[in-house]
């Protein structure tokens, strides 16, 4: 009995011994030792995923050495792409070796731009993203009503082409009548012309049986800059001209150009487990300028479990010339469960 616990113990102990060998390790230049598994390099941030606090992001320029116990793919910034097993050479430099046969020579860190990076960084094909939320609410009672909202959006990014889809709305009923009800989609083309600056070209479609509006379709053209495009953090900001085309029901239709501009952020809080977003857009008429369109969404992502999250989102949409007695401003607090990809 005595020899088998022995024995077990041994195989613990070794087993043990064999994770933590084979555990991919970070020296930081503080001098502080972490271990686990890296998932990624992209821009300045390694995520380094632990059994202890989960996936870590960590500042790229602060790491003084890397090595790694199984291969990975790393792209280098003279676009150099390879399968390879990193070792630790000098301060703040790397030896990548692939097989047994090729070795580098010794690499600074501040060489290497990506590890295990997406497709569209290689050229090798699509990378796929997105989300889909609901909302949902309903009272019975002293109160009666019951509202539906949904917001849905889907990214495909090539190494010089972006395309996005998406759609939003929300329906409301109070006492069984209908106070609300807006939809709208849009389809967006983006063609990188550096890796900073793009060029697209967009429309959209929007009803609001509440603002008269029967049918608002736009469709424009212009330039964009990404500032910072990462699993972590996105900034885009865009400038350009647009058509728009209005049905109204009782009011007057109209059609014509404005100026356009829109921003684009988001950022994980807290590591991963929170992220903050802001988009919005702006249309002014060139005939005039009193003539303007602001719509905007803000809220914070939390996940739940797996890829679910709930989000809370304020929206602002604002019509500075609305058709007939409709407010300017309709506004809405959001809670809502959705699934990323």
């Amino acid at each position: 009995m005595r020899f088998t616990r022995t024995l077990l113990a041994t195989l613990f102990l070794s087993l043990s011994g064999s994770q933590i060998a084979l555990a991919d390790t970070l020296v930081m230049k503080s001098g502080d030792r972490l271990s686990g598994t890296v998932i990624s390099l992209q821009g300045d941030v390694l995520t380094l995923e632990t059994s202890y606090a989960g996936k870590i992001p960590i500042k790229w320029t602060e790491v003084a050495s890397l090595e790694t116990t199984g291969n990975a793919r790393f792209k280098l910034r003279d676009g150099t792409v390879m399968q390879a097993q990193a070792k630790a050479a000098g301060e703040s430099t790397v030896v990548l070796r692939s097989g047994e046969i090729i070795t580098t020579a010794p690499i600074a860190l501040a060489d290497v731009a990506y590890i295990n990076p997406p497709p569209e960084v290689t050229g090798e094909g699509l990378s796929m993203s997105g989300r889909a939320n609901l909302g949902f609410s309903a009272n019975r009672g002293n109160t009666d009503n019951s509202q539906l909202m949904y917001d849905v959006e889907a990214v495909a990014r090539g190494i010089d082409n972006r395309f996005t889809v998406g759609a939003m709305g929300e329906q409301k009923d109070e006492n069984g009548e209908e106070t609300a009800r807006n939809n709208g989609a849009y389809l967006k083309y983006d063609h990188f012309f550096s890796k900073r600056w793009y060029g697209y070209t967009n429309t959209s479609f929007e009803e609001d049986r509440f603002k008269d509006l029967n049918l608002r379709a736009t469709l424009g053209v212009g330039s964009g800059y990404q500032f910072f495009e990462s699993a972590l953090q996105n900034l885009a900001l865009e400038g350009g001209l647009t058509y728009v085309n209005e049905d109204f029901d009782e009011g007057e239709d109209e059609g014509y150009a404005a100026g356009r501009w829109a921003l684009r952020y988001d950022r994980f809080l807290f590591g991963t487990t929170t992220q903050f977003f802001h988009v919005h857009e702006g249309l002014v008429s060139v005939e005039d300028p009193k003539d303007f369109l602001w719509q905007s969404q803000t809220g914070l992502r939390f996940p739940l479990i797996e890829d679910l999250n709930a989000t809370v989102q304020y929206n602002i949409d604002y019509d500075n010339k609305p058709s007939g007695e409709a407010k300017k401003t309709d506004s809405a607090y959001i809670m809502s469960v959705g699934y990323a990809w």
